[in-house]
């Protein structure tokens, strides 16, 4: 180790790296929509320089003693990334999740639509672990119900971005869900129970009114786009109640406590195992779709869209991103100038109170939504800034891992600059202004989690 004199960070050297990566990102992946993981890149490269020659640490030093264990810290989530996508595209070949989608089709009644609608896409990102790919499916096949009953779109595609969205903050094999563990260095299903408390409430208040709404609507579900999709997948899949047993077992072994990766990895080889024997898929076959993902050709283009997605390529973007953060996260920790920053945050806002640490670490989430569109930024930059308050103040990790998704993963499609903001609007025919008042859960996520911030509910300590 190299033992020269090193200069402590001052504030506003320490700032320097959040402006220059404030800049890059609101340019880079705001405006230009450039990758995350290459603006994160640069943003590290820019910390090197400056832990180097004004700091006065070596490459080595950093290398070993800043990015190693943290990278060591994010194995877990990586791992995990790279399972989920074997995951998906086994349980997309055994028809276990186009099961799962069959059944949820049926649950549409013309009495309750919002409501129907709204279960029917949480069913099917719960399964697929997308919010993107259920609004290209089943939410087009929605819009398209929704316009012939006479339902207001931005109310229909409010509900729709509700259902979504709910799979992509529960959902095991999500990867924002996957990510907002990993920043937070907790188990995934820790973080999925946590996550219920502020979750379920703001979902339930969600249907409620969805429902008071639906009272003033009358009308007859034109069934046609849902039977073509119900067709679609009976042509394609052999399908029986025994493909419902991977979920299961996960669940299942996750109520059990057993550990994600092997309980992942259990689901995976049940899927296969159907895949071979139900399915009648080959090996190969098989093998293929956890490698690139499904490769579907049914008779309805908006079905294949939903079927040819999973497989560990699927993943390699996610992981570039936990990788490059957790490198400008291990640089900014060692070197000091995330505990410069930390310690004026806590000497002129927190003050030791766990109320606004909530808030401060909610509304970080927030800010850095709005400043670069990215829900994965936006649970990044919130979870390593805070993780070393939370652990002073000796508060479980869990509830930070919440914080930043009921701030992040799902504020993000209420921004009509967001990547997802675009995606949604493109796919529904909605403008976000119109749809974001009634994708009630949405925001009412980190409102909850305020509440409980100030009064103390849901906020488990660490036992001594």
């Amino acid at each position: 180790m190299n033992h020269k004199t090193k200069r402590q960070p001052s504030l506003a050297i320490s700032l320097l790296p959040i402006i220059f990566a404030i800049v890059l990102l609101v340019y880079g992946v705001g405006i230009l929509r450039a990758n995350a993981a290459i603006m994160l890149l640069l943003i590290s490269m820019f910390v090197t320089l400056i832990s180097v020659f004004y700091l006065g640490y070596s490459w080595e030093e950093l290398l070993n003693y800043g990015i190693r264990p943290t990278i060591d810290r994010a194995m877990g989530a990586i791992l995990i990334l790279m399972m989920v996508g074997p995951l998906v595209g086994a349980w997309l070949i055994s028809g276990t999740i186009p099961y799962f989608i069959y059944l949820g089709l049926q649950i549409l009644s013309p009495k309750t639509f919002l409501v129907s609608a709204t279960i029917l896409c949480s069913i099917s990102s719960i399964m697929t672990g997308t919010s993107w790919g259920t609004a290209a499916t089943l939410g087009v096949a929605l819009m398209g119900v929704a316009y012939g009953l006479g339902i207001p779109l931005g109310v229909a595609a409010g509900a729709i971005v509700v259902g979504s969205y709910l799979g992509d903050k529960l959902s095991p094999i999500s990867d924002t869900t996957i990510l907002a563990a990993a920043t937070a260095e907790v188990d995934i299903f820790d973080h999925i129970k946590s996550m219920l408390w502020t979750t379920l409430p703001a979902f339930i208040i969600s249907l409620l009114v969805y429902q008071i709404f639906s009272f003033k609507i009358s009308g007859d579900i034109d069934y046609t786009k849902i039977n073509q999709l119900l067709d679609g997948i009976a042509a394609t899949f052999k399908l029986n109640p025994l493909l419902l047993l991977p979920p299961i077992v996960v669940f299942y072994l996750s109520y059990k406590k057993v550990p994600s990766i092997p309980a992942l990895w259990i689901g995976t080889v049940i899927a296969m195992v159907l895949a071979l024997t139900v399915q009648g898929a080959g090996f190969k076959e098989v093998v293929t779709a956890m490698y690139s993902g499904g490769n579907f050709k049914t008779p309805i283009p908006e079905l294949d869209k939903l079927l040819n997605r999973g497989g560990i390529t699927s993943m390699v973007s996610s992981i570039a991103t936990v990788f490059m953060a957790y490198i400008f996260a291990g640089e900014m920790e060692y070197t000091g100038m995330l505990g410069k920053i930390l310690d004026s945050i806590k000497d002129s806002f927190i003050r030791g109170k766990v109320g606004n640490l909530l808030l401060s670490t909610s509304l970080t989430g927030i800010i850095t939504g709005l400043v670069t569109g990215n829900s994965y930024l936006s649970i990044i930059v919130p979870g390593r800034i805070y993780h070393p308050v939370f652990k002073e103040y000796k508060i479980k990790l869990n509830v930070l891992s919440r914080t930043t998704e009921d701030s992040g993963t799902v504020v993000v499609p209420l921004i009509p600059w967001s990547a997802a903001g675009v995606y949604m609007t493109a796919t529904l025919g909605v403008p976000t202004q119109s749809y974001a008042p009634w994708a009630i859960m949405c925001y009412l996520g980190f409102i909850i989690a305020w509440i409980y911030g100030y009064t103390g509910k849901a906020i488990w300590k660490e036992q001594n």
